[in-house]
Protein backbone atom coordinates (compact mmCIF):
# COMPACT_ATOMS: atom_id res chain seq x y z
CA UNK A 1 0.00 0.00 0.00
CA UNK A 2 1.32 3.56 -0.89
CA UNK A 3 0.85 6.17 1.32
CA UNK A 4 0.57 9.86 -0.41
CA UNK A 5 1.25 13.12 1.49
CA UNK A 6 -0.64 15.92 0.58
CA UNK A 7 1.71 19.04 1.47
CA UNK A 8 -0.24 22.07 2.18
CA UNK A 9 0.20 25.57 0.15
CA UNK A 10 2.22 27.84 2.17
CA UNK A 11 0.57 31.28 2.59
CA UNK A 12 1.39 34.26 5.14
CA UNK A 13 -1.27 36.84 6.64
CA UNK A 14 -0.87 40.89 6.23
CA UNK A 15 -3.06 42.62 8.29
CA UNK A 16 -3.48 46.38 9.36
CA UNK A 17 -4.41 48.40 12.51
CA UNK A 18 -4.81 51.98 13.82
CA UNK A 19 -2.47 50.51 16.41
CA UNK A 20 -1.64 46.93 18.35
CA UNK A 21 -4.50 45.75 19.90
CA UNK A 22 -7.12 48.05 19.26
CA UNK A 23 -9.59 48.74 16.41
CA UNK A 24 -8.32 49.40 12.58
CA UNK A 25 -10.02 49.94 9.56
CA UNK A 26 -13.47 48.43 9.42
CA UNK A 27 -13.11 48.28 13.34
CA UNK A 28 -11.38 44.55 13.24
CA UNK A 29 -8.93 44.19 16.34
CA UNK A 30 -5.58 42.54 15.52
CA UNK A 31 -6.45 39.56 17.14
CA UNK A 32 -9.97 39.09 15.45
CA UNK A 33 -7.49 39.18 11.69
CA UNK A 34 -4.99 37.07 13.09
CA UNK A 35 -7.79 34.27 14.19
CA UNK A 36 -9.91 34.80 11.10
CA UNK A 37 -6.56 34.50 8.82
CA UNK A 38 -5.38 31.16 11.29
CA UNK A 39 -8.89 29.60 10.46
CA UNK A 40 -9.02 30.55 7.03
CA UNK A 41 -6.02 28.37 6.46
CA UNK A 42 -7.36 25.79 7.96
CA UNK A 43 -10.26 25.76 5.78
CA UNK A 44 -8.92 26.01 3.05
CA UNK A 45 -5.66 23.72 3.16
CA UNK A 46 -3.35 26.45 3.55
CA UNK A 47 -0.35 26.42 6.13
CA UNK A 48 0.10 29.42 7.96
CA UNK A 49 3.79 30.48 8.33
CA UNK A 50 3.79 34.09 9.29
CA UNK A 51 1.87 37.56 10.02
CA UNK A 52 2.75 40.93 8.73
CA UNK A 53 1.15 43.91 10.56
CA UNK A 54 1.60 47.73 9.53
CA UNK A 55 0.21 50.40 11.84
CA UNK A 56 -1.62 53.30 10.65
CA UNK A 57 -1.67 56.13 13.21
CA UNK A 58 -3.27 59.47 12.18
CA UNK A 59 -1.59 60.63 9.08
CA UNK A 60 0.98 58.64 8.96
CA UNK A 61 0.53 55.24 7.03
CA UNK A 62 3.73 53.13 8.01
CA UNK A 63 3.95 50.21 5.00
CA UNK A 64 7.39 48.70 6.81
CA UNK A 65 5.78 45.31 7.04
CA UNK A 66 4.60 45.11 3.39
CA UNK A 67 8.37 45.64 2.50
CA UNK A 68 9.68 43.04 5.14
CA UNK A 69 6.54 40.45 4.01
CA UNK A 70 7.48 40.95 0.34
CA UNK A 71 11.55 39.78 0.81
CA UNK A 72 10.09 37.10 3.92
CA UNK A 73 8.12 35.74 0.51
CA UNK A 74 11.18 36.23 -1.49
CA UNK A 75 13.29 34.45 0.87
CA UNK A 76 11.21 31.64 1.43
CA UNK A 77 8.65 30.94 -1.61
CA UNK A 78 5.75 31.63 0.08
CA UNK A 79 2.72 30.98 -2.63
CA UNK A 80 0.04 33.24 -0.58
CA UNK A 81 -1.18 36.13 0.63
CA UNK A 82 -4.16 36.05 2.78
CA UNK A 83 -5.92 39.34 3.69
CA UNK A 84 -8.93 40.39 5.61
CA UNK A 85 -10.45 43.18 2.93
CA UNK A 86 -8.24 43.68 -0.53
CA UNK A 87 -7.94 47.87 1.40
CA UNK A 88 -5.64 46.35 3.98
CA UNK A 89 -3.02 47.16 0.85
CA UNK A 90 -3.84 51.46 0.57
CA UNK A 91 -5.78 53.88 1.09
CA UNK A 92 -6.57 54.28 -2.45
CA UNK A 93 -7.91 51.98 -5.43
CA UNK A 94 -4.74 53.19 -7.53
CA UNK A 95 -2.90 52.07 -4.29
CA UNK A 96 -4.55 48.97 -3.68
CA UNK A 97 -4.48 48.02 -7.42
CA UNK A 98 -0.80 48.52 -8.08
CA UNK A 99 0.11 46.42 -4.81
CA UNK A 100 -2.22 43.53 -6.12
CA UNK A 101 -0.54 43.23 -9.28
CA UNK A 102 2.74 43.83 -7.79
CA UNK A 103 2.19 39.97 -5.79
CA UNK A 104 0.76 38.67 -9.10
CA UNK A 105 3.85 39.62 -10.60
CA UNK A 106 5.51 37.74 -8.32
CA UNK A 107 3.52 34.74 -8.96
CA UNK A 108 1.56 34.97 -5.41
CA UNK A 109 -1.91 34.31 -5.18
CA UNK A 110 -4.12 36.91 -3.51
CA UNK A 111 -6.69 35.73 -0.86
CA UNK A 112 -9.45 37.79 0.73
CA UNK A 113 -11.43 36.21 3.74
CA UNK A 114 -14.54 38.32 3.65
CA UNK A 115 -14.46 39.18 -0.28
CA UNK A 116 -15.23 37.93 -3.85
CA UNK A 117 -12.17 39.41 -5.28
CA UNK A 118 -13.39 39.63 -8.75
CA UNK A 119 -16.29 41.70 -7.97
CA UNK A 120 -14.18 43.82 -5.74
CA UNK A 121 -11.05 44.48 -8.20
CA UNK A 122 -14.04 45.89 -10.68
CA UNK A 123 -15.42 48.03 -7.42
CA UNK A 124 -11.57 49.09 -7.40
CA UNK A 125 -11.48 49.88 -10.93
CA UNK A 126 -14.81 51.71 -10.91
CA UNK A 127 -13.51 54.02 -8.01
CA UNK A 128 -10.40 54.89 -9.62
CA UNK A 129 -12.40 55.98 -12.55
CA UNK A 130 -14.95 57.76 -10.61
CA UNK A 131 -12.14 60.28 -9.10
CA UNK A 132 -10.39 60.70 -12.70
CA UNK A 133 -14.41 61.43 -13.96
CA UNK A 134 -14.45 64.25 -11.01
CA UNK A 135 -11.40 65.42 -12.18
CA UNK A 136 -12.32 65.50 -15.58
CA UNK A 137 -16.05 67.07 -14.27
CA UNK A 138 -14.24 69.67 -13.02
CA UNK A 139 -11.95 70.92 -15.85
CA UNK A 140 -15.15 71.00 -17.94
CA UNK A 141 -16.99 73.19 -15.85
CA UNK A 142 -13.93 75.60 -15.48
CA UNK A 143 -13.31 75.24 -19.20
CA UNK A 144 -17.24 76.13 -19.65
CA UNK A 145 -16.67 79.11 -17.93
CA UNK A 146 -13.21 79.85 -19.59
CA UNK A 147 -15.54 79.67 -22.90
CA UNK A 148 -18.74 81.91 -21.36
CA UNK A 149 -15.76 84.81 -20.80
CA UNK A 150 -14.00 84.46 -23.81
CA UNK A 151 -17.65 85.32 -25.12
CA UNK A 152 -17.49 88.63 -23.19
CA UNK A 153 -20.01 87.00 -20.70
CA UNK A 154 -19.53 88.02 -16.79
CA UNK A 155 -19.20 86.07 -14.30
CA UNK A 156 -19.35 86.68 -10.39
CA UNK A 157 -20.04 89.76 -8.82
CA UNK A 158 -19.85 93.11 -10.42
CA UNK A 159 -16.46 95.09 -9.10
CA UNK A 160 -16.83 97.96 -7.12
CA UNK A 161 -17.91 100.97 -9.22
CA UNK A 162 -20.71 98.55 -11.69
CA UNK A 163 -23.77 97.39 -11.53
CA UNK A 164 -25.30 95.22 -14.17
CA UNK A 165 -28.63 95.72 -15.61
CA UNK A 166 -29.62 93.01 -18.06
CA UNK A 167 -26.91 92.95 -20.88
CA UNK A 168 -25.96 96.62 -20.15
CA UNK A 169 -22.96 97.71 -17.33
CA UNK A 170 -22.92 101.15 -15.57
CA UNK A 171 -21.23 103.10 -13.18
CA UNK A 172 -22.73 103.40 -9.59
CA UNK A 173 -22.46 107.18 -9.14
CA UNK A 174 -21.66 106.85 -5.37
CA UNK A 175 -19.23 104.45 -5.72
CA UNK A 176 -17.60 106.12 -8.96
CA UNK A 177 -17.18 109.20 -6.70
CA UNK A 178 -15.85 107.29 -4.31
CA UNK A 179 -12.99 105.72 -6.76
CA UNK A 180 -12.19 109.32 -8.15
CA UNK A 181 -11.58 110.53 -4.86
CA UNK A 182 -9.24 107.98 -3.78
CA UNK A 183 -7.36 108.30 -7.25
CA UNK A 184 -6.95 112.15 -6.18
CA UNK A 185 -5.34 111.10 -2.57
CA UNK A 186 -3.60 108.38 -3.36
CA UNK A 187 -1.50 111.04 -6.39
CA UNK A 188 -2.09 113.89 -5.49
CA UNK A 189 -1.64 113.61 -1.80
CA UNK A 190 0.58 110.05 -1.73
CA UNK A 191 -1.79 108.68 0.95
CA UNK A 192 -1.50 104.78 1.29
CA UNK A 193 -4.75 102.44 1.45
CA UNK A 194 -5.15 102.50 5.10
CA UNK A 195 -5.13 106.47 5.17
CA UNK A 196 -7.37 106.70 2.01
CA UNK A 197 -9.51 104.16 3.57
CA UNK A 198 -9.88 106.06 6.79
CA UNK A 199 -10.90 109.22 4.40
CA UNK A 200 -13.57 107.40 2.49
CA UNK A 201 -14.81 106.21 5.93
CA UNK A 202 -14.90 109.73 7.25
CA UNK A 203 -16.63 111.58 4.40
CA UNK A 204 -19.51 108.66 4.27
CA UNK A 205 -18.47 106.63 1.76
CA UNK A 206 -18.87 102.58 1.82
CA UNK A 207 -18.19 99.16 0.31
CA UNK A 208 -20.63 97.66 -1.99
CA UNK A 209 -21.81 95.98 1.04
CA UNK A 210 -22.51 98.76 3.05
CA UNK A 211 -19.57 98.34 5.20
CA UNK A 212 -16.43 100.65 6.08
CA UNK A 213 -13.56 100.72 4.01
CA UNK A 214 -10.70 98.59 5.05
CA UNK A 215 -7.14 99.08 4.01
CA UNK A 216 -7.09 95.74 1.96
CA UNK A 217 -10.34 96.44 0.46
CA UNK A 218 -9.02 100.05 -0.95
CA UNK A 219 -6.20 97.96 -2.37
CA UNK A 220 -8.11 95.37 -4.59
CA UNK A 221 -10.17 98.67 -5.73
CA UNK A 222 -7.13 100.26 -6.81
CA UNK A 223 -5.61 97.49 -8.69
CA UNK A 224 -8.68 96.32 -10.31
CA UNK A 225 -8.08 97.06 -13.83
CA UNK A 226 -12.25 97.57 -14.10
CA UNK A 227 -11.36 101.11 -13.36
CA UNK A 228 -9.92 101.63 -16.66
CA UNK A 229 -12.91 99.31 -18.28
CA UNK A 230 -10.91 96.27 -18.91
CA UNK A 231 -12.29 92.88 -17.82
CA UNK A 232 -9.38 90.62 -16.92
CA UNK A 233 -10.24 87.04 -16.16
CA UNK A 234 -7.67 85.11 -14.51
CA UNK A 235 -9.48 81.61 -13.55
CA UNK A 236 -7.57 78.74 -11.76
CA UNK A 237 -3.57 78.15 -12.17
CA UNK A 238 -2.60 76.45 -15.12
CA UNK A 239 -5.56 77.39 -17.08
CA UNK A 240 -3.39 79.20 -19.55
CA UNK A 241 -3.25 83.32 -20.57
CA UNK A 242 -5.30 85.30 -18.85
CA UNK A 243 -8.73 86.81 -20.51
CA UNK A 244 -8.65 90.01 -21.40
CA UNK A 245 -11.84 92.81 -22.68
CA UNK A 246 -10.88 95.92 -23.37
CA UNK A 247 -13.79 98.43 -23.02
CA UNK A 248 -15.82 96.31 -20.67
CA UNK A 249 -16.81 98.47 -18.46
CA UNK A 250 -17.56 102.17 -18.41
CA UNK A 251 -13.54 103.88 -17.60
CA UNK A 252 -13.93 105.38 -14.39
CA UNK A 253 -10.31 106.63 -15.30
CA UNK A 254 -8.30 107.21 -18.10
CA UNK A 255 -5.66 105.02 -19.14
CA UNK A 256 -3.16 108.07 -18.12
CA UNK A 257 -4.57 108.28 -15.05
CA UNK A 258 -4.67 104.17 -14.45
CA UNK A 259 -1.05 104.09 -15.31
CA UNK A 260 -0.09 107.42 -13.04
CA UNK A 261 -1.95 105.54 -10.00
CA UNK A 262 -0.30 102.03 -10.79
CA UNK A 263 3.55 103.90 -10.76
CA UNK A 264 2.52 105.77 -7.48
CA UNK A 265 1.04 102.67 -6.18
CA UNK A 266 4.23 100.55 -7.28
CA UNK A 267 6.71 102.99 -6.18
CA UNK A 268 5.11 103.27 -2.55
CA UNK A 269 5.14 100.11 -1.88
CA UNK A 270 8.22 99.79 -2.66
CA UNK A 271 9.09 102.71 -0.62
CA UNK A 272 8.21 100.79 2.36
CA UNK A 273 11.19 98.46 1.61
CA UNK A 274 13.49 101.47 0.78
CA UNK A 275 12.84 103.51 3.57
CA UNK A 276 13.21 107.29 2.99
CA UNK A 277 14.74 106.93 -0.43
CA UNK A 278 11.67 107.83 -2.73
CA UNK A 279 11.16 111.39 -0.80
CA UNK A 280 14.78 112.10 -1.71
CA UNK A 281 15.32 114.63 -4.28
CA UNK A 282 18.43 112.38 -5.94
CA UNK A 283 17.12 111.22 -9.56
CA UNK A 284 18.49 107.54 -8.98
CA UNK A 285 18.15 107.08 -5.53
CA UNK A 286 16.49 103.83 -4.66
CA UNK A 287 17.15 102.67 -8.61
CA UNK A 288 21.23 102.87 -8.45
CA UNK A 289 23.11 99.90 -6.95
CA UNK A 290 26.19 98.89 -6.52
CA UNK A 291 27.33 97.13 -8.88
CA UNK A 292 30.22 95.01 -6.48
CA UNK A 293 27.67 94.48 -3.25
CA UNK A 294 24.29 95.17 -4.69
CA UNK A 295 23.90 97.95 -1.92
CA UNK A 296 22.11 101.00 -2.68
CA UNK A 297 24.22 104.07 -4.10
CA UNK A 298 22.74 107.40 -2.24
CA UNK A 299 23.20 110.42 -3.47
CA UNK A 300 25.78 113.21 -1.13
CA UNK A 301 26.88 116.60 -1.56
CA UNK A 302 30.16 116.83 0.71
CA UNK A 303 30.70 120.40 -0.47
CA UNK A 304 30.34 121.95 -3.91
CA UNK A 305 30.09 119.42 -5.30
CA UNK A 306 27.67 115.96 -5.74
CA UNK A 307 27.96 112.43 -5.91
CA UNK A 308 26.21 109.15 -6.09
CA UNK A 309 28.49 106.67 -3.84
CA UNK A 310 27.69 103.32 -2.22
CA UNK A 311 26.50 103.28 1.08
CA UNK A 312 27.77 99.93 2.16
CA UNK A 313 31.36 101.75 2.07
CA UNK A 314 31.68 102.91 5.35
CA UNK A 315 34.54 102.75 7.38
CA UNK A 316 33.23 101.06 10.43
CA UNK A 317 30.94 98.51 8.85
CA UNK A 318 33.45 97.73 5.91
CA UNK A 319 30.51 95.98 3.80
CA UNK A 320 31.99 96.57 0.41
CA UNK A 321 35.61 97.01 -0.42
CA UNK A 322 34.90 98.91 -3.30
CA UNK A 323 34.74 102.87 -3.33
CA UNK A 324 32.53 102.96 -5.64
CA UNK A 325 30.98 106.65 -6.34
CA UNK A 326 30.32 108.70 -9.58
CA UNK A 327 30.30 112.53 -9.61
CA UNK A 328 26.09 112.78 -9.86
CA UNK A 329 25.40 114.67 -13.01
CA UNK A 330 27.80 112.50 -14.92
CA UNK A 331 25.87 109.04 -13.73
CA UNK A 332 22.49 110.75 -14.13
CA UNK A 333 23.52 111.32 -18.03
CA UNK A 334 24.88 108.19 -18.55
CA UNK A 335 22.63 105.98 -17.10
CA UNK A 336 20.11 108.05 -19.25
CA UNK A 337 22.49 107.51 -22.19
CA UNK A 338 22.31 104.16 -22.01
CA UNK A 339 18.47 103.21 -21.27
CA UNK A 340 17.82 105.17 -24.43
CA UNK A 341 19.32 102.24 -26.37
CA UNK A 342 16.19 100.68 -25.19
CA UNK A 343 14.08 103.39 -27.36
CA UNK A 344 14.60 100.93 -30.11
CA UNK A 345 12.38 97.82 -30.61
CA UNK A 346 15.05 96.36 -32.74
CA UNK A 347 17.78 96.95 -30.03
CA UNK A 348 15.84 95.80 -27.27
CA UNK A 349 15.07 92.56 -28.63
CA UNK A 350 18.83 91.92 -28.76
CA UNK A 351 19.86 93.36 -25.51
CA UNK A 352 16.83 91.11 -23.78
CA UNK A 353 17.62 87.99 -25.60
CA UNK A 354 20.57 87.27 -23.18
CA UNK A 355 17.99 87.00 -20.85
CA UNK A 356 15.72 84.05 -22.27
CA UNK A 357 14.86 82.22 -24.78
CA UNK A 358 12.79 84.14 -28.30
CA UNK A 359 9.32 82.12 -28.77
CA UNK A 360 9.68 78.75 -30.71
CA UNK A 361 6.94 77.27 -32.67
CA UNK A 362 8.49 73.93 -31.99
CA UNK A 363 7.74 74.42 -28.32
CA UNK A 364 3.94 74.98 -28.65
CA UNK A 365 3.75 72.45 -31.47
CA UNK A 366 5.37 70.03 -28.92
CA UNK A 367 3.32 71.03 -25.64
CA UNK A 368 0.08 70.47 -28.37
CA UNK A 369 1.39 66.88 -28.61
CA UNK A 370 1.75 66.70 -24.85
CA UNK A 371 -1.69 68.01 -24.32
CA UNK A 372 -3.26 65.55 -27.30
CA UNK A 373 -1.39 62.34 -26.30
CA UNK A 374 -2.50 62.59 -22.50
CA UNK A 375 -5.79 62.92 -23.92
CA UNK A 376 -5.99 59.76 -25.52
CA UNK A 377 -4.43 58.02 -22.60
CA UNK A 378 -7.31 59.09 -20.74
CA UNK A 379 -9.84 57.48 -23.49
CA UNK A 380 -7.52 54.59 -23.24
CA UNK A 381 -8.20 54.20 -19.77
CA UNK A 382 -11.95 54.68 -19.86
CA UNK A 383 -11.81 52.18 -23.28
CA UNK A 384 -10.37 49.49 -21.20
CA UNK A 385 -12.48 49.94 -18.22
CA UNK A 386 -15.43 49.06 -20.90
CA UNK A 387 -13.46 45.98 -21.93
CA UNK A 388 -13.15 44.78 -18.25
CA UNK A 389 -16.94 45.28 -17.35
CA UNK A 390 -17.62 42.84 -21.14
CA UNK A 391 -15.41 40.28 -20.14
CA UNK A 392 -13.56 41.21 -22.66
CA UNK A 393 -10.38 42.03 -20.54
CA UNK A 394 -9.55 40.68 -17.14
CA UNK A 395 -8.74 42.58 -14.63
CA UNK A 396 -4.90 41.78 -14.23
CA UNK A 397 -4.08 43.02 -17.74
CA UNK A 398 -6.57 45.66 -17.07
CA UNK A 399 -4.01 46.73 -14.15
CA UNK A 400 -0.80 45.88 -16.12
CA UNK A 401 -2.20 47.81 -19.02
CA UNK A 402 -2.63 51.11 -17.23
CA UNK A 403 0.30 50.88 -15.25
CA UNK A 404 2.53 51.30 -18.08
CA UNK A 405 0.02 54.21 -19.17
CA UNK A 406 0.26 56.24 -15.67
CA UNK A 407 3.98 56.03 -16.30
CA UNK A 408 3.73 57.72 -19.46
CA UNK A 409 1.39 59.84 -18.52
CA UNK A 410 3.28 61.23 -15.40
CA UNK A 411 6.27 61.59 -17.50
CA UNK A 412 3.94 63.82 -20.32
CA UNK A 413 2.57 65.65 -17.18
CA UNK A 414 6.05 66.53 -16.44
CA UNK A 415 6.96 68.09 -19.83
CA UNK A 416 3.63 69.71 -20.28
CA UNK A 417 4.36 71.56 -17.08
CA UNK A 418 8.18 72.10 -18.15
CA UNK A 419 6.66 73.47 -21.78
CA UNK A 420 4.31 75.83 -20.06
CA UNK A 421 6.71 77.49 -18.02
CA UNK A 422 9.21 78.12 -20.74
CA UNK A 423 6.63 79.47 -23.15
CA UNK A 424 5.15 81.28 -20.07
CA UNK A 425 8.74 82.82 -19.49
CA UNK A 426 8.92 83.70 -23.95
CA UNK A 427 5.82 85.48 -23.80
CA UNK A 428 6.98 87.65 -20.68
CA UNK A 429 10.19 88.42 -22.51
CA UNK A 430 8.11 89.26 -25.53
CA UNK A 431 5.97 91.23 -24.11
CA UNK A 432 8.77 93.17 -22.03
CA UNK A 433 10.81 94.01 -25.69
CA UNK A 434 7.28 95.21 -27.12
CA UNK A 435 6.75 97.47 -23.78
CA UNK A 436 10.09 98.88 -22.80
CA UNK A 437 10.65 100.62 -26.01
CA UNK A 438 7.56 102.53 -25.46
CA UNK A 439 8.12 103.65 -21.93
CA UNK A 440 11.51 104.12 -22.70
CA UNK A 441 10.83 106.50 -25.65
CA UNK A 442 8.14 108.46 -23.82
CA UNK A 443 9.88 109.20 -20.63
CA UNK A 444 13.00 110.37 -22.62
CA UNK A 445 10.84 112.33 -24.46
CA UNK A 446 8.96 114.32 -21.71
CA UNK A 447 12.11 114.11 -18.83
CA UNK A 448 12.99 117.44 -19.71
CA UNK A 449 10.39 119.08 -18.44
CA UNK A 450 9.94 116.90 -15.31
CA UNK A 451 10.95 117.85 -12.01
CA UNK A 452 13.10 115.29 -10.11
CA UNK A 453 10.31 113.81 -8.09
CA UNK A 454 8.04 112.99 -11.12
CA UNK A 455 10.82 111.82 -13.50
CA UNK A 456 11.90 109.71 -10.37
CA UNK A 457 8.71 108.05 -10.42
CA UNK A 458 8.01 107.47 -13.86
CA UNK A 459 11.84 106.13 -14.08
CA UNK A 460 11.08 103.69 -10.72
CA UNK A 461 8.19 102.39 -12.86
CA UNK A 462 10.71 101.59 -15.99
CA UNK A 463 13.36 100.54 -13.95
CA UNK A 464 13.86 97.96 -10.63
CA UNK A 465 17.58 98.89 -10.90
CA UNK A 466 20.53 100.20 -12.51
CA UNK A 467 23.65 98.21 -11.05
CA UNK A 468 26.53 100.45 -11.56
CA UNK A 469 30.31 99.75 -11.39
CA UNK A 470 33.06 101.80 -10.41
CA UNK A 471 34.92 101.55 -13.52
CA UNK A 472 31.37 102.53 -14.96
CA UNK A 473 29.99 100.04 -16.35
CA UNK A 474 26.27 100.15 -16.24
CA UNK A 475 23.80 97.05 -15.95
CA UNK A 476 19.26 97.55 -16.01
CA UNK A 477 16.96 95.54 -14.40
CA UNK A 478 13.88 96.17 -15.45
CA UNK A 479 10.50 95.57 -14.36
CA UNK A 480 8.67 93.08 -15.79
Amino acid sequence: MTTTTIQAATAVGYFRVSSPGQAGERHVSLDVQAAAFNEYCQAHQLEPIARFTDIASGRKDDRAQYLAMLAYIDEHGIGNVVVLFLDRFGRNPREILRRYWDLQERGITVQSVNEDLKEELLLLLRAGIAGQESKRTSERVRAAIREAVSRGTHVGMMPFGYIKYGNQIEQVPEQAAAIRLAYELATVRNMGYKAIADYLNGHGHRTKSGKLFMAETTKVILKNPALVGRMVFKGSSGQGEPIVHENYYPAILSPEEWDTLQERLRIRREGQHRGRTDSSQYLLSGIARCGHCGGPMGGTSPGPKQYYLCRYHKKASARCEERNSHKLAELEDAILEHLGQYSDPKRVRELLKADGEELDGRDEAELARATARLADLEQAFLNDLDRVDRAIMNEAEYVKRQEVRRQEQEDLQSSKAELEAKLAAQRDLAAQAASVPVKVGSFLQDFKGMDVRQAKALLQGILKAAHVYKDGRIELEFRE
